[in-house]
């Protein structure tokens, strides 16, 4: 069954999980329609892709 509608707490899950493994359609859907309600969650996905890239920009620097 999929669950539709999704609350903050498991958006912010779901976010931090994304890293790790590829997220099935379903769930990338329930979190693109939690994104489009929630202003919050929306700023905080934004801000770990942020952090994501720079810490990858981070490594890349400190390798060379």
């Amino acid at each position: 069954m999929i669950k539709l509608m999704i609350n903050c707490r498991e958006a912010t899950q779901i976010t931090l999980q994304a890293e790790d493994r590829s997220m099935p359609l379903a769930e990338r859907l329930t979190l693109r329609l939690h994104h489009r309600i929630c202003g919050n969650c929306r700023r905080f996905a934004r801000q770990v892709q942020l952090m994501r890239q720079a810490s990858a920009r981070w490594r890349q620097y400190t390798q060379e």
